[in-house]
């Protein structure tokens, strides 16, 4: 089967358990988009296998006995499916093929197999965790100025590198602890030099023996590169890959992120909803800008009191839109583009990883700021948490799969002070007006959710209802029982930033930070927030 489906001596891998199908498919549609014939699947249980072959997809069973569920990076079962990878690495290059191997949250966006082909006699290429290109163009990084570690999420193997193969099987096999990424940097640095003449900046690494390259991250691009820089798109590039690392919200994020860039395989269900849809602009985020960045560029609270100002502001208009979509209306909530003012790493920093080279205030991805993973996905009891919220990413309406029926459904929902003429009061349904060809209502600013869901009754089969602000968009909630179940689950989902010199140095988004509250470390608040550190 191998020698079949090769393409041009190439065979791209990729493997996943069942947790990941989803995952799979959108992996495959884009080795097939970008004209990838020579892929193969490995399904790490069969009820993987079975969904494989009803599509017709390359694949065959590897039969792992690991877990049927998320794998949870940096867990031992995180590391026996690294190993299960390398494993394959072997297995293919014994079978006289060059091998692509791909983690099943990298997607192709252009065919590689031609890239590959600029180096014939690159025995390894590697992706790489560096955040900052050492290149112009789509040359290899430049070593060892490219020296961060190597990321084994994207690799090509040739037949001469099994021997390093083999090694690397037998260090991980010697000990479970050791992370199978570690010990690649490890033996593939061993006793590296240059090559002599210099030659399309390869080099020589494994005491010398393979001729390695580093691939360019404007182009084969991490989490960092493309999600938060979009290094390739600023220098001119189109990018071949992403590798959806450098996120904070494991895989809900990595499937949020995805779809940010219309790069996720979603189905057409996901494009409509039986109620319909919210969206909004966030108000005043122009003048937060120009203050959002480092205030000192020292690792110190100083630093981030414009970022905190710019977020804090746009999580108020997030909770409010979160309360009229899913509490009142009941329909899913199309976020807008989120801003920060710094990036987000794991780590002390002054405004950016250390190495990276991009311009703040910058439009950052969701999980920066919200926590995905144990928040807005997370299956939380409604008698305990009130109704879930359902999320649309911000590009949702220039997705091509997005149909005219459900996009131009739309009635502008605008905010009026009382008295105002075709102003509701939600004591009645508001009127829906023309306006210059868009349709509108107005609504009294401020009303209580029963009022409010009075007044836009009048619209309720329009699927979209789009405010232009959520600033005092609703007062309070008319149940304190709903008011309350809401309060918990705005709780849960603040998530952190990283982080100022200090132990520790994090500091929790809040939902809630407005208001005198008890916070999900019972940390008693006021309703003044400060950039209080820890816990």
């Amino acid at each position: 089967m191998v020698q079949r489906i090769a393409q041009n001596g190439y065979l791209v891998v990729t493997w996943a358990n069942y947790h990941y199908f989803d995952f799979v498919r959108t992996w495959v549609d884009h080795v097939k988009a970008v004209g990838v014939t020579g892929y193969i699947v490995g399904a790490m249980d069969d009820h993987l296998l079975r969904e494989m072959i009803a599509l017709k997809y390359n694949c065959f069973s590897m039969k792992s006995g690991l877990t049927l569920g998320d794998f949870g990076w940096g867990s031992p079962t995180f590391a026996k499916m690294g190993r299960e990878k390398i494993r394959l690495i072997s297995i293919f290059l014994k079978l006289d093929v060059s091998v692509v191997i791909a983690d099943v949250d990298v997607l192709w966006l252009r065919n590689p197999l031609p890239y590959f082909d600029r180096f014939p006699e690159a025995d390894i290429l590697t992706s790489s965790d560096s955040t900052f290109a050492t290149v112009p163009d789509e040359q290899l990084e430049r070593w060892p100025e490219a020296g961060a570690a190597a990321n084994i999420g994207i690799m090509l193997f040739r037949k001469k590198s099994l021997s390093f193969v083999e090694d690397w099987i037998q260090v991980i096999e010697s000990d479970e602890k050791i992370w199978d990424q570690n010990a690649f940097n490890d033996l593939f640095r061993r006793g590296w030099k240059m090559l002599d003449p210099p030659n399309k900046n390869l080099f020589l690494g494994y005491d010398g023996s393979l001729t390695m390259g580093i691939l360019p991250v404007s182009i084969f691009c991490s989490g960092h590169t493309m999600f938060t820089q979009r290094l390739g798109y600023t220098m001119g590039l189109q990018p071949y890959a992403v590798h959806a690392t450098f996120q904070f919200s494991g895989t809900p994020g990595k499937r949020h992120r995805m779809r940010e860039f219309m790069f996720y395989s979603d189905p057409l269900e996901y494009y409509d909803h039986p109620v319909g849809f919210v969206s909004f602009d966030f108000d005043g985020i122009a003048e937060l800008l120009k203050n959002a960045g480092p205030a000192t560029n020292q690792m110190d609270l100083a630093n981030v009191q414009g970022h905190f100002k710019l977020v804090n502001h746009q999580l108020l208009r997030l909770r409010t839109a979160f309360a009229i979509s899913s509490v009142v209306l009941h329909r899913a909530l199309v976020l807008p583009p989120l801003w920060c003012g710094l990036d987000r790493w794991w780590a002390p920093h002054a405004g950016r990883i250390p190495g990276s080279k991009f311009e703040l205030p910058f439009q950052c991805p969701l999980d920066h700021v919200v926590d995905l993973e144990n928040g807005v996905f997370k299956n939380l009891p409604e008698g305990d948490y009130g109704p879930r919220t359902e999320i649309r990413e911000y590009s949702f309406f220039n997705n091509s799969k997005m149909t005219p029926r459900v996009r131009d459904d739309r009635v502008v929902v605008e905010l009026c002070n009382p008295g105002t003429p075709e102003c509701s009061d939600g004591r009645e349904p508001a009127k829906l007006q023309i306006d210059g060809g868009v349709a509108k209502v107005r609504v009294q600013a401020g009303l209580p959710s029963g009022q409010l869901e009075v007044a836009l009754s009048s619209v309720k089969t329009t699927k979209v209802l789009h405010f232009t602000t959520m600033a005092n968009a609703m007062g309070d909630f008319s149940d304190s029982a709903v008011a309350a179940r809401f309060t918990n689950r705005m709780k849960l989902y603040g998530s952190i930033w990283c982080c100022v010199l200090a132990h520790p140095g994090h500091i929790h988004y809040d939902m809630l930070f407005d208001l005198p509250h008890v916070d999900k470390f019972q940390r008693e608040w006021n309703g003044t927030w400060v950039t209080l550190t820890g816990p």
